[in-house]
């Protein structure tokens, strides 16, 4: 797997993280979540799909 496909499909975990933890934040307090929670979520997320990833370069 190209690199460019890895960061694709990164960026894709990452927006569904970030979404997923508005939809839950939104449905727990009713109210927005702040940004910086959902970056760092978003970002939590990167970390094992890339490790994940990774995996499929493996000699």
């Amino acid at each position: 797997m190209g690199f460019w496909m890895k960061l694709a499909v990164t960026l894709a975990a990452i927006i569904l993280a970030s979404v997923l933890a508005g939809y839950l934040w939104h449905a727990i307090f009713n109210a927005e979540i702040p940004a910086f929670l959902s970056g760092l979520i978003g970002g939590m997320a990167a970390i094992p799909v890339w490790e994940f990833l990774r995996k499929f370069n493996a000699p």
